[in-house]
């Protein structure tokens, strides 16, 4: 008996087993009705069936098996089928266990069936797998797809939602640290310290929200001197960081077109990624010259080197790097500094890379067109990441704290 005949024939019983399965997958499952539980299991098998019995040659075959082929039969219902379950609040792990269940029950009822004749049709055993796949394979890449969009519109609903109290708490510390004694004026200055760096923090998952939606980090680049900026960012993270002193050197022509409050916000992540990453006793060194199109922006750390392993992800988002200081409250705890000062820079038209060894301590360097375009398309910012971010891998060593 061939396969689509059988499940044509068996369908009934294969839908039970599928509802079922479905109905164990709790608390997901909790106050489903069967309807609901088996939803989309018969479009599911009635599109296995049509795509058992389509003629189809070894190369159709073979491209259909590396996922090129030209008929799509179960995107749809994948699609369709995760949609549903993402309502009804099923995890990825349950929606992938049911296509699991559903293949099992299709073979085990199978083999029994076969053993009476003793006739089993391989070939569309290989194509139901295939379907099967296929069809997976699409419930899992909507599922993702809806779950990091539904995220990043919560990102974004909070960041938007919080800046209006924070602005609230930022202006009634202002007022009480004017107008009251030192210890009321001493508590308010801590207030406002806490509510600037919440405020970066919300700004932090507003640009993280902005690239991951594909937007890109929007600048409005305006003629300005590299020189003065580097000048104010490292003042006022001395007067942040009153114990650690950065040494700024400033070389060339360093003007240009650029967004002035992003450039100031790579340079506070690199400079701060640094501080909190390096030797405490000893100096952290901020460097910015003019050459030729381009200046280039260093930021240098002594300690230990970054390990090798981490580098290759040293920009990406949410990615927390051993060796922090535990209970420092003036760290950066949301692992997203690196990432936006990349986003910053690549919307520049720049490049930033990273060079990290024992003997030489952990250098970041940034390299910028005079002139940026502002604007610019995600097409092009995303057209190579590894490319665009210039990572160099140089490690010596091993674990050490990271940058």
């Amino acid at each position: 008996m061939r396969l689509s005949d059988f499940i044509r024939k068996s369908h009934s019983a294969i839908v039970r087993e599928w509802e079922t399965f479905a109905a164990s997958l709790l608390p997901a499952a909790s106050g489903m009705t069967d309807l609901a539980l088996r939803d989309h299991a018969e479009e599911i098998l009635n599109a296995i069936v049509a795509d058992l019995e389509l003629p189809q040659n070894a190369t159709e075959q073979s491209q259909k098996s590396k996922g090129h082929g030209e008929e799509h039969r179960m995107e749809e219902v994948g699609k369709i089928h995760a949609a549903v379950r993402i309502e009804g609040g099923f995890r990825l792990s349950q929606l992938v266990a049911e296509y699991r269940a559903l293949r099992a029950s299709v073979f085990r009822l199978y083999e029994r069936a076969a053993s009476d004749t003793g006739v089993t049709d391989l070939r569309q055993v290989i194509r139901f797998n295939e379907a099967i796949d296929e069809a997976l394979i699409e419930a899992t890449d909507r599922y993702m797809v809806v779950m990091n969009r539904t995220s990043d519109q919560f990102l974004a609903v909070l960041g938007h939602d919080l800046r209006n109290p924070l602005g609230a708490i930022s202006m009634s510390a202002g007022l009480i640290s004017r107008r009251s004694d030192h210890a009321n004026a001493k508590a308010a200055s801590l207030i406002l310290t806490s509510a600037e760096r919440m405020k970066r923090m919300v700004d932090d998952l507003l640009d993280l929200t902005r690239t991951r939606l594909g937007s890109g980090i929007p600048i409005a680049p305006e003629p300005m001197d590299l020189k003065s900026l580097c000048e104010e960012v490292v003042a006022e993270l001395e007067a942040f960081y009153p114990d650690r002193p950065i040494d700024l050197h400033a070389d060339g022509n360093l003007r240009g077109s650029w967004d002035r409050d992003r450039l100031a916000q790579v340079l506070s992540n690199l400079v701060g990624n640094a501080l909190q990453y390096g030797a405490r006793d000893r100096p952290i060194g901020v460097a910015a010259k003019g050459d030729g199109e381009e200046v280039v922006m260093e930021v240098h750390n002594e300690g230990r080197p970054i390990p090798t392993a981490m580098l290759a992800n040293i920009f990406e988002p949410m990615v927390r790097e051993g060796g922090g200081r535990e209970g420092d409250k003036r760290s950066r705890s949301l692992g997203l500094g690196l990432h936006i000062a990349r986003e910053i820079v690549l919307a520049h038209g720049g490049t930033v890379s990273v060079k990290s060894t024992g003997s030489e301590g952990t250098t970041f360097c940034v390299r910028l067109p005079r002139r940026a375009a502002a604007s610019p398309s995600p097409e092009l910012k995303h057209a190579d990441t590894h490319d665009a971010t210039g990572v160099t891998v140089v490690a010596e060593g091993g674990p050490a704290a990271a940058n």
